[in-house]
C-alpha cells in the first residue's frame, strides 16, 4: 500500500461526516456511540423514507438531499436485497471515500449472497473516486481521536492499541475486556466482516506507519473468496512488521472451519500453513482465547509504556533476553507451586546460593521462610528490610520477579501502607534496570480485593491473577523479541 492510500484510511477512523442509510433507533447503538465519543452531530446525517427523526436528530429522506457533496463515511443498515441499489444511489449523488456495509446475510449465507458482494466489489472497482469499504457483516469502527465509535460504551480516552477483527462481537469484547481488566486503551479498531473490499494485510500496513498505535491485536479467520491473491499479501505484510502484531486464528479445526464459512464465508487454511507463517515472521501466536489475547495485549502494553515513560528518547518496542525469574511471596506452599509452574512452562529459577545467599543473609539472617528463590517473607512487607531484600535479590542474570499479592483488610493501616509504598519503590527500581515486575491478584468474590485491585490498575502495575497466565504473557513478550532481536 503506497503511502497516500494508508493517509486516506486515516478518514474511516476520523471522518469529517457520517451519513446512516435507513437510519432507525434499531441502529441507536451507532447514534450513542458518536454522541459518547463526541462526535459533532451537524455532521452527522441520518437518511430515511419513513421517520422525520431519530433521537430528534433530523432524517433526510434521500442522500441526495444531504447537503454534503462528499461523505467521509456512509453507514449502511440496509436488507441485503437493497444493498446493490442502495450503493448505486449513494454513488450516483455523492462523492464516498468509504462504505460500511453492516448488512449480514451475504456470501456467508447462500450464492444469492455471493452474487451480491460481487456486484458490490465491482461497483467499487469500477468507481472513479477510489471508494472502499469495510464488511459486510461487520460493526464497524472504534477510534477515540476520531471521536468515532459504534457503541456507546466504548471509553473515549485513547491509547496506542490497534484492533483489526473479523469478529464484531469479538472486536467489541476486546475492547470491554481489555479496559475493565487491565486498563487498556486503544488508538483504533475496525471490524472487518467479510472482507469483501479492504483486507486485513491492508489494514496491518496502515497500523504498522500509524503514529498513534504501537500494538496491533488480530483475530483472523480466513480468507475472501473475491481475493485468491491475499493469502501471499498478508504473508509478506507479516515478515515486513516493524510493531508486534498478536494474531489469533480462529477455526483451527476441521469442526471450526465449518463455522468460519456460516459466519464470514472465508476460505479455511490448514494449520500448518498458520504455522509455517508464525515462524518465519515477528508474529506472535495467539492461542484461540480471548482471555489469552487480553492477557499477552496487556503485557506488551505496559512493557512499551513503561519504557516509553522512563528512557528519553525511547522509540523501539525492547523486549527481555532471557527467561531467568525472581518469585517473592510468604507461602512456601505456594512458593512450590510457583516452582513447578513456571519450571514446567521452561521459565528458569536461579537457587539463590554461595555469595548472593551471603548478601542476602546480611540483609536479614531470617528464621522462618527462605531467602533461596523463591523468597518466602512472611510479616516483613512493611518494612525496609522488605524492600532492601528484594532489591538485592533482583541480580543480573534476573529478568522478571514475579510478586504474590492480596488485598488488606485495612487500606488505612501502617501496615498495607507501608507494604504498598514498598511495591511501588520495587517496581520503580525494576524499571530503572529495564526488568520487569508482575504481581499475582487471585481472583475471589471480596470487596476489598477489587478495591485494590483498581488501585495496582491505576498505578499501572503489571498484573495478572494467575502466575500460569502471567508467566504465558512474559514468554509471548520474550518469543517476540527473540523473533526481532530486540532484547534490551
Amino acid at each position: 500500500m503506497d503511502e497516500s492510500k494508508i493517509k486516506s484510511l486515516d478518514l474511516l477512523f476520523k471522518p469529517r461526516n457520517i451519513a446512516i442509510m435507513n437510519a432507525s433507533t434499531k441502529v441507536g447503538y451507532f447514534i450513542h456511540g458518536l454522541e459518547t465519543q463526541g462526535f459533532n452531530k451537524e455532521n452527522l446525517y441520518l437518511v430515511s423514507d419513513t421517520v422525520q427523526e431519530v433521537y430528534d436528530i433530523k432524517c433526510y429522506k434521500s442522500i441526495e438531499e444531504v447537503p454534503n457533496d462528499t461523505i467521509d463515511l456512509v453507514i449502511l443498515a440496509v436488507r441485503r436485497d437493497k444493498l446493490v441499489q442502495t450503493i448505486k444511489e449513494v454513488l450516483q449523488h455523492k462523492k464516498v471515500n468509504f462504505f460500511h456495509i453492516f448488512t449480514a446475510g451475504t456470501i456467508e449465507t447462500d450464492e444469492a449472497g455471493v452474487k451480491i458482494e460481487k456486484e458490490v466489489k465491482e461497483m467499487l472497482t469500477n468507481t472513479s473516486n477510489n471508494t472502499r469499504a469495510i464488511g459486510p457483516n461487520c460493526m464497524g469502527v472504534y477510534c477515540p481521536k476520531g471521536k468515532n465509535a459504534y457503541l456507546g460504551i466504548f471509553p473515549p480516552e485513547s491509547g496506542n492499541i490497534g484492533l483489526i477483527f473479523h469478529s464484531g462481537d469479538l472486536h467489541t469484547k476486546m475492547i470491554r475486556y481489555g479496559a475493565a481488566r487491565y486498563g487498556l486503551k486503544f488508538s483504533k479498531g475496525v471490524s472487518v466482516g467479510n472482507c469483501l473490499d479492504l483486507q486485513v494485510s491492508e489494514f496491518l500496513e496502515y497500523f504498522n506507519q500509524d503514529e498513534d498505535t504501537d500494538i496491533i491485536c488480530v483475530y483472523f479467520e480466513g480468507f475472501s473468496q473475491l481475493h485468491p491473491h491475499e493469502g501471499k499479501k498478508l504473508f509478506e505484510v507479516l515478515k515486513k512488521m516493524e510493531k508486534p502484531a498478536l494474531l489469533m486464528k480462529g477455526g483451527q479445526t476441521q469442526r471450526a472451519q465449518k463455522a468460519v464459512v456460516s459466519h464470514t464465508g472465508s476460505l479455511a487454511t490448514q494449520q500448518k500453513i498458520w504455522d509455517a507463517i508464525y515462524q518465519q515472521t515477528p508474529t506472535v501466536e495467539i492461542n484461540p482465547s480471548l482471555d489469552e489475547m487480553v492477557d499477552i495485549a496487556n503485557i506488551f502494553y505496559r512493557c512499551y509504556k513503561e519504557r516509553n515513560a522512563n528512557v528519553e528518547g525511547y522509540d523501539e518496542f525492547k523486549c527481555p533476553k532471557g527467561k531467568n525469574a525472581l518469585v517473592i511471596l510468604w507461602s512456601g506452599g505456594i512458593g512450590i507451586l510457583a516452582t513447578d509452574t513456571l519450571t514446567q512452562m521452561g521459565i528458569d529459577m536461579p537457587l539463590f546460593e554461595g555469595e548472593t545467599k551471603e548478601r542476602l543473609m546480611k540483609v536479614y539472617p531470617l528464621k522462618i521462610g527462605s531467602l533461596s528463590n523463591p523468597l518466602d517473607l512472611p510479616w516483613i512487607g512493611r518494612t525496609d528490610i522488605f524492600y532492601n531484600l528484594s532489591t538485592t535479590a533482583i541480580t543480573e542474570d534476573i529478568d522478571v520477579v514475579f510478586i504474590e499479592t492480596d488485598a488488606p483488610r485495612e487500606f488505612k493501616d501502617d501496615w498495607f501502607t507501608g507494604y504498598y509504598e514498598n511495591l511501588k519503590r520495587i517496581r520503580d527500581y525494576i524499571n530503572s534496570l529495564n526488568k520487569i515486575l508482575i504481581l499475582i491478584l487471585h481472583e475471589y468474590p471480596e470487596a476489598n480485593r477489587e478495591k485494590y485491585y483498581e488501585m495496582l490498575i491505576e498505578d499501572e502495575f503489571i498484573i495478572y491473577p494467575t502466575i500460569e497466565r502471567a508467566a504465558n504473557a512474559y514468554l509471548a513478550l520474550y518469543d517476540y523479541g527473540q523473533k526481532r532481536k530486540l532484547c534490551y
